[in-house]
């Protein structure tokens, strides 16, 4: 169960960065939209870590 809450949040953190680089690469506009993913991804993954505890508790 920790592996998988871990994963969750690991995953989705890290799925952030790369959208954000990625758009920062395309639209040049360096390090912001990589900040941005970042916190996205960390919001999701927070919010995925409460949903899927959620749903292994019962």
């Amino acid at each position: 169960m920790a592996a998988a809450l871990a994963t969750q949040l690991i995953l989705a953190v890290f799925l952030g960065f790369l959208l954000g680089h990625w758009l920062d690469g395309l639209l040049h506009t360096t390090p912001w939209l990589t900040i941005v993913g970042v916190l996205l991804g960390i919001v999701a993954g927070f919010v995925g870590l409460f949903h899927l505890s959620r749903v292994l508790s019962k």
